[in-house]
């Protein structure tokens, strides 16, 4: 295994690579916590969309442990950098095609049962809290991915856009529900996220292997 010696890391891809740890870092804390929250109240209450905004955001939490592993080893060892950007993209997408594959199941299935969402305290804050913080950091990730080319960057923020996203409807989904009865809003905004997630999934590997 090569030691990186006589490939000599650039001060300030350094300094991107601290950055993009940092916010790998931030994104596996906050994660943890307000996934876990929204699986289990998205349940509980019967609301996909906010079912769909935690497991976007544990899907996150995947993607930025492979990305803490990714930007460890290209600190450690630089000669790697290409290998364990390719693995990591490929990760990234397949937390992508799992929460696809998952959201897709649970969404159709609750169209055709016709079941209808609950909107627990507990549910709305955890989407609002999540869309809040998801948001921005989404923006930081995607202005450090460009900076350091890293297509696994750039999907992990697809990651953080889509659990913000999938909060955002999720609350608009349950507002619906409350005030005009329409169910199936809440099921329909979970079908369409793991649509996108499929595409940006495509688009994610697609890139990685153009860039081969």
């Amino acid at each position: 295994m090569s030691s990186g010696v006589g490939v000599p890391l650039d001060p300030h891809r350094e300094a991107l690579l601290g950055h993009a740890l940092r916010l790998s870092w931030g994104s596996i804390g906050f994660g943890l916590i307000a996934g876990s929250v929204s699986v289990a109240s998205g349940i509980a209450d019967h609301s996909l969309g906010v079912l769909a905004a935690g497991l976007s955001v544990l899907a996150d939490v995947t993607g930025s442990i492979v990305l803490v592993w990714r930007f460890r080893t290209e600190r450690s060892d630089p000669a790697r950098a290409e290998h364990v950007e390719e693995l990591a993209a490929r990760a990234v997408a397949g937390a992508l095609a799992v929460i696809a594959v998952a959201l897709a199941f649970e969404s159709i299935n609750a169209l055709i049962a016709g079941s209808h969402p609950g909107s627990s305290s507990l549910t709305v804050i955890t989407a609002a809290v999540s869309a809040v913080v998801l948001m921005p950091l989404a923006y930081f990730k995607r202005q450090t991915a460009t900076r350091l080319a890293s297509h696994a960057l750039r999907g992990d923020s697809t990651l953080s856009a889509i659990g913000a996203t999938t909060a955002i409807l999720a609350l608009v989904g349950l507002v619906l529900f409350d005030a005009f009865g329409w169910w199936w809003a809440d099921r329909s905004v979970a079908l369409v996220i793991a649509v996108v997630a499929v595409i940006e999934a495509r688009t994610l590997l697609t890139a990685e292997h153009a860039g081969d």
